[in-house]
């Protein structure tokens, strides 16, 4: 657990946090789109300044320096999550696509009939709609998860309940717009 002063120097970083706005600033819509630290805006304007090419795709000066940053970021990204092998890396552009991938891709290949699927009730569009979609396609029923109203928090109880052998894919919001 972050104490306050790890808190405050991690804002630092934010810089609309600075802003006053006409309400308080309380974000969490990171599935549609995620706040970027200035270190991020800071490389992204020294990549479009001087990296700026398509990676993988040609043998100029420019592509072979650009694949070297992305790969250098996923090989990063791996060890961060102590990947086996950054191949294991995957960037996609947000959580919708990255949710879409994984349905399609694995859900429609891999589940089946009376297979499970378990999300919470507090989800993004992103993390339901993409499930119902791969429910009505191989059959596999949608299962939720409810929260406490009374601290609108998941109950390990309802996780005892609620995920079984059949689960084959459990998908949940970190922080949800749904309850704040």
């Amino acid at each position: 657990m972050l104490d306050k002063k790890q808190v405050e120097e991690i804002r630092k970083d934010f810089l609309y946090l600075d802003k006053e706005y006409k309400n308080p600033i309380v974000y969490l819509d990171n599935a549609a789109t995620s706040q970027k630290p200035i270190q991020v805006i800071d490389s992204v304007s020294e990549f479009y300044k001087y990296e700026n090419a398509n990676p993988h795709r040609g043998a100029h000066t420019l592509s072979v320096l650009s694949t070297d940053v992305y790969e250098s970021g996923r090989e990063k990204i791996a060890k961060f999550i102590n990947a086996t092998d950054s191949s294991e890396i995957v960037f996609t552009r947000n959580t919708t696509e990255s949710l879409n991938l994984l349905a399609y891709s694995y859900g429609y290949e891999n589940l089946k009939e009376n297979d499970e699927i378990v999300i919470s009730i507090m989800e993004h569009h992103s993390n339901l709609v993409t499930w119902q979609e791969v429910c009505k396609k191989t059959g596999a029923k949608l299962k939720y998860l409810y929260v406490d109203k009374e601290n609108m928090q998941l109950d390990f109880e309802e996780f005892k309940k609620t995920i079984t052998e059949k689960t084959k894919i459990f998908s949940i919001t970190q922080a949800s717009n749904v309850v704040g």
